[in-house]
């Protein structure tokens, strides 16, 4: 298992947060499940399980030149945000 980053941009702000997970394709699955939308600024709260739902059929694209990242881009109401993914290796400083 690896960690990834995932940083959510939209509606001009940044959000942050990280999964454990075997590829891409799970993390953002994962990052989907485990999302707090209420903590998101704007974000339409009556449609998010609709939205959310939805994101988990897209396929991050990879992100040229670059090694390990990726991003989705998908509409909220009349917005457009932009989910990055980051596979971090790293050892846990416990």
């Amino acid at each position: 298992m690896a960690i990834y980053t995932l940083v959510l941009e939209y509606d001009g702000a940044t959000y942050m947060s990280q999964v454990e997970s075997e590829d891409e394709q799970t993390a953002l699955h994962a990052w989907c499940n485990e999302l707090d939308v209420c903590a998101i600024d704007g974000f339409p709260l009556a449609d998010s399980a609709e939205l959310l739902s939805g994101l988990q059929d897209l396929m991050p694209s990879a992100v040229g030149h670059l090694t390990n990242v990726w991003d989705v881009r998908f509409a909220v109401g009349h917005d457009v945000a932009i989910l990055h993914l980051i596979k971090t290796d790293f050892s846990r400083d416990m």
